[in-house]
């Protein structure tokens, strides 16, 4: 009877140090309810000024500076659009848009010269 509440107990004490490892281990990021997560790919040779995204129920404006990859994370009801705008120091300006819905979560790749989609889940 000792040996299997001791099998028990050790069985319960690897299952507990297997999740906390995975989760402290783990980087992800999980899009909150009613959310989208736009994953940004920067790989413009010319500097950004800012890039702005539009949607139904959000306006947010971000400045990267010098970084190359970042997300942006806006809510929707159930299915919406959304029109991202790049525009660098010189003033030019490269847009585009997609539909989306909750919990997706679209990758885009930002050039010199447009923005497209990598992957849409």
């Amino acid at each position: 009877m000792k040996k299997i509440i001791k099998g028990i107990l050790f069985g319960s004490l690897i299952t507990t140090l297997f999740f906390i490892t995975v989760d402290f281990f783990t980087i992800e990021t999980k899009v909150p309810k009613g959310h989208v997560i736009v994953h940004l790919n920067i790989e413009t040779t010319k500097e950004i000024k800012n890039i702005t995204l539009i949607s139904e129920q959000s306006k947010q404006v971000i400045q990267p500076y010098k970084k190359r990859e970042t997300i942006m994370i806006f809510p929707v009801q159930s299915e919406d659009s959304f029109k991202l705008c790049c525009t660098f120091l010189d003033e030019s300006e490269i847009c585009s848009g997609q539909y989306v819905e909750r919990g997706y979560s679209p990758i885009l790749k930002i050039t010199d010269s447009k923005i497209e989609i990598i992957d849409s889940d």
